[in-house]
């Protein structure tokens, strides 16, 4: 165990979400990054596409460099509210970028809660999506705006956006010229927990590409397969299991955003193995559902968040690899290989 950490430690030596972008980007460019569900443009209004590695470093850097016009201090925090898809991971890194400290909002949290968490991070600027399902975060942002004393910038993606928010997918277009900032050190990611709603925690892109890459090896991910999340949170397993594991290993990584069966079969098909993350509560549910002996699945990682115990009836096949991720806390993971693949 101590030989597989000391390996591990020199394997991330160096590494951040940049460097690893950069590096897919130079050799494998045009290659499929990021993927919408078939069925997106009915909950969000916005045509399913997919981002290659080479288009998402453009869409990085351009927020970034219009993040940095606002001039926030070195650290400070962006609050996000969109679901793990392509618009919050592009906000993610792009906060990163700008020398920023991103925090996922949980999309389950009310208009008082989110407040609270706003202000334990001191949030300077709010970036969103202009719907989800029945949901406008956008207007939810632009009213935690006017009461969050530190938050003075809200920008938005989608065709939907209000008055008095930035409309950020036509900005970004003439973004390139204004210079990134000069960053002595990368600032942290914070978490927050979605149930306890408690004051965001910090975690290191470090820590993040740490479990990704012990998800990763139990995983055996080849770069033709793609990751299907199901989750929309941002905690750590979430970041781990989703975006991190992606990034580290180049494959292409599809967010459900909202979930629907036919959505997920659907991101099963077409010939490409599957790894599934899924909520562990849902276990049940595949293990009697035909998804279950789909041929494409080749690993399924379970989120397990305490207290839940683990469900029955279980997946019963051998030849998958399958992962328990159990969640003490929105920024403290365990990564548990319940079974590997048979050969």
């Amino acid at each position: 165990m101590q030989a597989e950490q000391d390996e591990a430690s020199t394997l991330l030596d160096g590494l951040n979400l940049d460097t690893l972008l950069g590096a897919l980007t130079r050799g494998r460019g045009y290659e499929a990054a990021l993927r919408d569900p078939p069925g997106r443009r009915g909950w969000s209004d916005v045509q399913p596409a997919s981002i290659n590695f080479l288009q998402l470093e453009q869409r990085i850097d351009r927020l970034a460099r219009l993040l940095s016009i606002n001039k926030g201090q070195p650290g400070a925090s962006v609050a996000i509210l969109a679901p793990l898809g392509p618009e919050a991971i592009v906000s993610m890194l792009a906060s990163l970028r700008a020398g920023l400290s991103p925090l996922m909002l949980p999309l389950n949290a009310n208009e008082l809660e989110l407040l609270k968490l706003i202000e334990a991070s001191g949030a300077v600027m709010a970036l969103g999506v202009s719907r989800v399902g029945p949901e406008r975060p956008l207007l939810t942002l632009r009213n935690l705006a006017m009461r969050a004393f530190s938050t003075r910038f809200v920008g938005g993606f989608g065709p939907d956006v209000p008055d008095g928010v930035a409309p950020l997918d036509s900005l970004m277009a003439s973004a390139e010229l204004h210079p990134l900032p000069e960053m002595p050190e990368r600032p942290d990611l914070q978490v927050a927990d979605a149930r306890s709603l408690d004051t965001p925690m910090r975690i290191s892109e470090r820590v993040l590409l740490g479990k990704a890459l012990e998800i990763s090896r139990a995983l055996k991910p080849m770069t033709s397969s793609r990751i299907v999340t199901t989750l929309i949170g941002g905690d750590l397993a979430a970041l781990a299991s989703g975006p991190g594991m992606a990034m580290l290993t180049g494959v292409e990584l599809l967010s459900l955003g909202l979930f629907n069966l036919g959505d997920l079969q659907a991101c099963m098909e077409g010939g490409r193995s599957v790894h599934l993350v899924l909520p562990g509560t849902m276990e049940p549910a595949l293990a009697h559902s035909r998804l279950a002996g789909h041929p494409a699945l080749a690993s399924v990682v379970f989120i397990q968040r305490e207290p839940e115990a683990h469900p029955c009836p279980a997946i019963d096949r051998p030849d998958l690899a399958i992962v328990d991720i159990e969640a003490r806390s929105a920024a403290e993971i365990a990564v548990v290989r319940r079974q590997l693949a048979s050969t």
